[in-house]
């Protein structure tokens, strides 16, 4: 046990070091990022002025905003191409004869690079802050939750992923299936627009679906949307869909690597 966490902590620590020589990286996530975020703000601010659309008011859509902007930064920064190529260039050929479990490295290494996304979430919400000072969070238990709300994307963002790249096994390509996974995520996230917006039927189709875990639950615990009962449910989901995905993933795996075929020289 102890030598798989070690094996698990040097896979970490090599993905964000490998991460981190880039540091254009940083900067161009925060170019981006950040002018989508002020982009949101003003919009919103023109949108809203000093009345409310569906239950938000300014205040609040100001925080609703940033806490967007650092779920995207954490889940679009970290490196999932890594994982793909692994598949397309036929290097999990070699993985399969390593005496570590595939799944489990590349969870080791999508948690690095995404760890590696702090300093540019930092810097944004620094300036956010400064420039449109948005409201703490509800209660200092709210603001407790939010953060095991955005621990749990760690995991529940790998699974997505890794599914994701397993299809690698059945296409020749992925940024195709990268763009569909980075759209259906920031449409039923709430990321574009709060799913409270949203037509009912539209609503409840986002619910059954992970993607409102990325940015509507840690905005309603934050915001004080839902009591505390409220707050731990969501965490619950959140959490079980994080295990579902690890489980559907490894079953998938497992059918997909009874065939491996290299596309490449």
């Amino acid at each position: 046990m102890s030598h798989s966490i070690a094996v698990d902590r040097a896979l970490v620590v090599i993905s964000f070091k490998r991460r981190l020589a880039y540091k254009s990286h940083w900067f161009f996530g925060l170019a981006i990022g950040g002018g989508s975020m002020l982009i949101a703000m003003v919009m919103w601010q023109n949108l809203i002025g000093s009345g409310t659309l569906s239950g938000y008011d300014w205040d609040s859509m100001r925080a609703y905003t940033i806490i967007g902007f650092v779920a995207a930064t954490m889940v679009f920064g970290a490196a999932d191409w890594i994982m793909a190529d692994r598949i397309l260039d036929g290097h999990i050929a070699v993985d399969l004869t390593k005496p570590v479990d595939f799944q489990r490295a590349r969870a080791a290494e999508y948690v690095g690079s995404m760890l590696s996304t702090f300093p540019t979430a930092v810097m944004g919400v620094v300036a956010a802050w400064l420039l449109f000072q948005p409201p703490g969070p509800a209660t200092p238990l709210a603001g407790l939750l939010t953060v095991v709300s955005f621990l749990l994307m760690f995991p529940l963002a790998f699974g997505l992923t890794y599914l994701s790249t397993l299809v690698c096994f059945w296409t020749k390509r992925y940024l195709g299936i990268m763009w569909l996974r980075e759209a259906l995520l920031s449409f039923f996230s709430g990321l574009m627009i709060p799913l409270a917006f949203m037509p009912g039927w539209l609503q409840a189709v986002a619910w059954a679906l992970p993607f409102p875990h990325f940015t509507t639950t840690p905005s309603a615990i934050y915001l004080g949307r839902v009591d505390t009962a409220g707050a731990l449910g969501l965490l619950a989901a959140e959490a079980a869909w994080a295990v579902g995905l690890w489980v559907l993933g490894w079953l998938v795996f497992r059918t997909a690597v009874k065939k491996v075929t290299v596309h490449g020289g």
